[in-house]
């Protein structure tokens, strides 16, 4: 691959600033011409009005957390998504997945692309669930325990294969009590689903 200057340049940039402005990038030596064919061949994604993000980068996941979080302020991300914040085994999804109350109205945002999981039990948003406040904006996204819990009760969704990485992770590095997995589990209704995983695992 040849060398990319303007790209190396963004790249250097989002080290620092993992969401950056338009006039930042110019500051950074990178012109709006060079700017508009970075983001045509998908190298960097425009994320709202003057607002940048490298894809791949460190903030190509947050800048869309954020805008959900924003634009859908019921939803708590969840499954792949949640994987990805805590950086927790490969998968990286291309939509943010949310979680909302099964009578919300379906969301109408333009960006960033969404996956909608629906809950009927009102403990769903409140069970494991964190609060992360991202540059001033306060994120709910499951803990993951509990996220891993959810990767399987949606497993048809998320495939058995996600399910197995993240808990075969969750049990290499074994640093914390396995304790509120086991409750989540039970108060899930996933304890006959996941048990021979895990006893498979240990």
């Amino acid at each position: 691959m040849k060398p990319n200057p303007p790209f190396e340049k963004l790249r250097q940039l989002a080290q620092t600033k993992p969401l950056f402005r338009r006039a930042e990038a110019l500051a950074a030596g990178v012109n709006a011409m060079a700017l508009t064919r970075l983001e045509r061949a998908g190298l960097i994604t425009r994320t709202g009005r003057g607002l940048y993000c490298v894809v791949g980068g460190p903030g190509h996941i947050m800048p869309g957390l954020m805008e959900a979080a924003l634009q859908v302020p019921k939803g708590v991300v969840c499954l792949l998504s949640a994987l990805a914040f805590h950086q927790i085994g490969t998968q990286q999804p291309r939509e943010i997945w949310m979680m909302i109350p099964h009578n919300c109205p379906t969301p109408k945002v333009q960006w960033p692309p969404l996956r909608i999981i629906r809950s009927r039990v009102p403990e769903s948003f409140t069970l494991g669930v964190e609060t992360h406040v991202l540059d001033g904006v306060s994120v709910k996204v499951t803990d993951p325990d509990r996220t891993i819990v959810d990767c399987f009760k949606h497993r048809n969704h998320v495939t058995l294969e996600a399910c197995l990485e993240a808990l075969w992770e969750r049990r290499r590095k074994g640093r914390k009590s396995l304790l509120p997995m086991h409750q989540y589990r039970e108060k899930l209704r996933m304890d006959r689903v996941m048990r021979p995983y895990m006893e498979a695992l240990a």
